[in-house]
């Protein structure tokens, strides 16, 4: 029988506001691709949501900072399911020295803009046929890349790469919403308490970061909560390239981009993605 339940896969989703986002849309009924790099936290995710809910959820393990293991990803997705209402592009990681992937990337811009765009176009037949959308999580650091060289010789990575992948993957997005037929959107969760920041260099740094989640950190399940929110309003109209902090829609942000950077960040993305297709 034809699953008629919706399907959201989410990567990143076994920890923090992955993991709670797939707890709250197994509850409201939908099946959840459960993505992450730990088989074993993955298993574990899994057994959770279909202890509660039986059938809730299906696994997908793969390193994302690795175009191949994007591209296996891809086709697991496709073989688990016929239909894809949404899909939530959470998976981060702050690597904090310069690390460039056997593919030749920087490590962090691999994770968080590259093995995107590989899955954005991979899946887009997919949600498009269901009607669905792409959510981007990203944070609020914008820098720039410049030039061709993904392997960005010379970056100290962490919080600088953590910046130059969110403007590259924002920046693209902004041209998907002109030549893709599946609506695009970014999510804003701000400051919440995971640890994705613990390992900040520098012992001040750290020590802020820790003093900042206990006075204006929102919980993962309140940061989930939002999620579901902003996939129900973008559901209900064609909206894209908003972005939106909380569940609250703030329009289309403004990004330090010129027309010849966008076509550049959309050839550039598309280009040295495309070996790494399914």
């Amino acid at each position: 029988m034809p699953n008629t339940k919706p399907v959201v896969v989410i990567t990143g989703a076994t920890d923090g506001i992955g993991r709670a986002t797939a707890q709250t849309l197994a509850q409201a009924g939908w099946r959840v691709g459960v993505l992450g790099r730990n088989p074993e936290r993955t298993r574990t995710t899994l057994s959770g949501l279909n202890a509660t809910h039986p059938d809730a959820a299906f696994p997908i393990v793969a390193d994302l900072s690795s175009m191949a293991a994007t591209r296996d990803a891809v086709t697991a997705i496709r073989s688990a399911t016929d239909r894809l209402d949404a899909l939530l592009l959470n998976a981060n990681h702050i690597t904090q020295e310069h690390q460039v992937t056997a593919e030749g990337f920087e490590a962090n811009v691999a994770i968080g803009w590259l093995s995107r765009v590989v899955m954005m176009r991979d899946l887009e037949s997919l949600i498009e046929k269901t009607g669905g959308q792409i959510l981007s999580v990203v944070g609020r650091n914008l820098g720039r890349i410049d030039g061709d060289d993904l392997s960005l010789p010379g970056s100290p990575g962490g919080m600088a790469t953590l910046g130059q992948w969110q403007w590259a993957m924002q920046v693209y997005l902004r041209a998907w919403n002109t030549h893709g037929a599946v609506p695009a959107n970014t999510y804003m969760p701000g400051l919440v308490k995971t640890k994705i920041l613990n390992d900040e260099p520098g012992r001040l740094q750290r020590l802020a970061v820790k003093a900042a989640m206990l006075v204006v950190a929102t919980s993962p399940e309140q940061a989930a909560e939002n999620v579901v929110a902003t996939i129900g309003t973008v559901s209900r109209g064609d909206i894209r390239d908003h972005y939106f902090s909380g569940a609250e829609d703030k329009g289309i942000r403004g990004i330090e981009a010129s027309p010849q950077d966008i076509d550049r960040i959309w050839d550039l993305g598309t280009r040295v993605t495309t070996p790494w297709l399914a």
